[in-house]
């Protein structure tokens, strides 16, 4: 696994649930000084901070999650849903900060849609419920049951190009933060077709985390 590959699977690991070096070490198959070493690079970068220490006898357990984006930047983002023209602004906020942030910390991104859908989460809120908010942002007409999330005509990435991988990671934080908001509970919403896998709408695949 190269030095960016496991800088990337860290960061993916971390945006889901705090984990210590041997927990990472473990899921990654490293050593822990490998770990040790590409966390100290992600702390000093930002990308990564501690979440927790705990005592256990003798030593003390570390925990480390995704770093939170800039406050200013998700104060932005929510202050941009109130208004007469919250769509339009919303939208050309989150595609000028996914543009700029997809290639270079796409997980910080998905961090930033985390925040923003816990935001605009309410207890025992549906996906029904964000669909509904996301059509009237003009996001997208969404299709959804239990365990999927479909969006036609997407805001975020409606033309771009097949690049063999998925655009959407602030759509993917956003709706595993709107539903642990609702719930109570932690999801994952993975993106498994998308206009930059040549298909010409988006697909999530939600995931209740234990």
């Amino acid at each position: 696994m190269s030095v960016e590959s496991s800088r990337l699977r860290i960061l993916q690991l971390l945006s889901e649930n705090e984990m210590t070096v041997t927990e990472l070490a473990k899921a990654l198959n490293l050593s822990k000084s490998t770990v040790s070493y590409h966390i100290g690079s992600l702390l000093r970068e930002g990308l990564v901070k501690v979440s927790r220490e705990e005592r256990v006898k003798n030593f003390v357990r570390i925990y480390y999650t995704l770093a939170s984006p800039s406050e200013t930047v998700v104060l932005s983002l929510k202050k941009s849903l109130e208004g007469r023209d919250r769509g339009e602004l919303f939208r050309n906020m989150v595609r000028l900060l996914g543009l700029s942030l997809l290639n270079t910390s796409p997980y910080v991104l998905k961090r930033l849609g985390y925040e923003v859908g816990y935001a605009m989460g309410e207890r025992n809120m549906t996906l029904d419920d964000l669909g509904d908010i996301w059509e009237s942002l003009r996001l997208g007409e969404v299709s959804s049951s239990k365990d999927t999330f479909v969006v036609e005509n997407c805001y975020f990435c409606r033309d771009l190009p097949n690049v063999g991988r998925s655009y959407c990671k602030f759509d993917e934080g956003l709706i595993a933060g709107f539903l642990e908001k609702s719930t109570g509970k932690k999801y994952r919403a993975e993106e498994v077709k998308c206009w930059g896998m040549g298909y010409d709408f988006c697909e999530f695949r939600i995931r209740k985390l234990k």
